[in-house]
């Protein structure tokens, strides 16, 4: 057989086999061949660098586009949706008006170029990895089935919006009663999920996360620039910013959703407005539950767990960004360690020289032969507790120096360690070539004594 044979193993796939990755896997074979041929193989146009940097800087610029267009889809969707149910229940318009089917029209045709936007977004992720990888067929960029279901999960986020039209159906109040229901709250309510798409607004236009800088290092240490990179990096820096703002962003969209619920499934002047059902929101939020109002909804009683779930989600979060913050810093905690260490030494000495006096006066009562068994006794429990005290600032002296040791005295310990046992290395190959020498001199004395001692007995 002439020519070159490639010689192929099951494991290795077979797409774009002579591309820049998969072309270690391509080799002569000689061992048939009775000419030595040289194989050709072919370059790829991810193997020049220069490509893949301006082929990477345009498609961050193309996401970044396409961002934009997600977030101003999603947002004048959701402005079009509150603008349709105010009008809705301040009885301008009706569910089957011209007015509400224009809207909601609207609101369809915005959704459907959020769609195509999200759709657009995630193709330019899979470019980008296949950017970065130097990949040349996509599906080798797609992680099977993760890629597809967060595809379908968002799309599945995005499209839900008011139906044009008056829908309804059948239900049972909880009450007892049944009766035919709107749709539109529940739509318009899971709408507003579309909130999500501002962590991507801010990861795409936040100067410092799309550094060339900051990239290098993230994929340098195999982390991903994302909203939850991002939701992370805003707690470490603004933590107390970051909480009010989603405690008001709760108590506000909560708030809208139960009055949106009760307006809907159970009218009602007291639970339609919507100052007490910001009430009955904040409530619910801080687990207090007053009982003076509740929803009288299904749907209102699911606005109700989820807020006191997030309620406690934040309050958790509030208590370790307290305890975070109420924490003395490495220098406060050396300050009042020193001030503490010098108080407990102050007692200590008082404690001892009262131990030393109360001595020397029990000495000085046998001595003089006294016999007050009273002022004995007095001054013999002063001695014990002068003893106790002194003691007792000894081991707290103690357990603050132990409590003072960090994980940066740790590392300082482990560093003075390892200088002092390089030292001793040092010193022990410096003493060892030392006694070297001194062992070859040893031997060099004794060949010249033995030359002395020979010519001595010969003379």
């Amino acid at each position: 057989m002439s020519g070159n044979t490639v010689v192929e193993d099951p494991g290795i796939p077979l797409v774009s086999r002579g591309n820049g990755k998969y072309s270690k896997y391509m080799e002569d074979d000689n061992q048939s061949s009775s000419t030595t041929t040289t194989t050709n193989v072919m370059t790829s146009k991810f193997d020049n660098i220069s490509y893949r940097l301006s082929r990477r800087k345009q498609l961050l610029r193309y996401r970044t586009i396409v961002v934009n267009f997600e977030f101003s889809f999603a947002l004048l969707g959701i402005v079009l949706m509150l603008i349709e149910t105010e009008l809705f229940f301040q009885g301008v318009i009706s569910k089957s008006s011209v007015a509400s089917i224009v809207l909601k029209s609207c609101i369809t045709l915005s959704t459907v170029f959020l769609l195509v936007a999200v759709v657009g977004y995630h193709v330019t992720g899979i470019q980008l990895c296949m950017t970065d990888n130097s990949l040349e067929d996509w599906r080798l960029a797609v992680t099977f089935p993760w890629t597809y279901l967060k595809i379908l999960l968002e799309l599945c986020v995005c499209i839900i919006h008011p139906i044009p039209g008056n829908i309804t159906i059948s239900a049972v109040d909880p009450d007892g009663k049944p009766k035919e229901v709107s749709i539109d709250a529940i739509l318009s309510i899971l709408m507003l999920l579309r909130v999500y798409l501002i962590s991507k607004f801010m990861v795409v236009h936040s100067k410092l996360l799309t550094s060339t800088a900051t990239q290098s290092l993230g994929a340098l240490n195999k982390v991903k620039i994302n909203s939850t990179f991002v939701f992370k990096a805003l707690m470490s820096s603004m933590p107390g910013t970051i909480l009010i703002v989603i405690m008001l962003a709760i108590l506000v969209v909560n708030s809208w959703a139960m009055r949106t619920c009760e307006a809907y499934y159970h009218p009602d002047p007291k639970n339609s407005d919507f100052f007490n059902d910001m009430w009955m929101i904040a409530i619910t939020f801080l687990t207090v539950g007053y009982g003076d109002i509740y929803p009288n909804s299904y749907c209102g009683r699911f606005v109700s767990v989820a807020t006191g779930l997030m309620g406690v989600g934040t309050t958790a979060l509030l208590v370790a960004v307290l305890a975070q913050k109420l924490e003395q810093s490495r220098a406060e905690k050396y300050v009042h360690n020193f001030v503490t260490r010098a108080q407990l030494d102050k007692e200590r000495k008082i404690a001892a020289a009262d131990t030393i006096k109360y001595v020397l006066q029990l000495w000085r009562m046998k001595k003089n032969n006294e016999n007050n068994s009273r002022k004995r006794i007095r001054l013999h429990g002063k001695l014990l507790q002068a003893i106790a005290a002194m003691k007792e600032a000894k081991n707290e002296k103690a357990s603050i120096g132990e409590t003072a040791i960090g994980f940066i005295e740790i590392a300082k310990s482990v560093n003075d360690i390892v200088d002092v046992s390089e030292s001793l290395q040092e010193s022990q190959s410096e003493l060892k070539m030392k006694m070297t020498e001194i062992d070859s001199t040893i031997k060099d004395l004794q060949t010249k004594m033995d030359a002395i001692y020979t010519a001595v007995v010969r003379r």
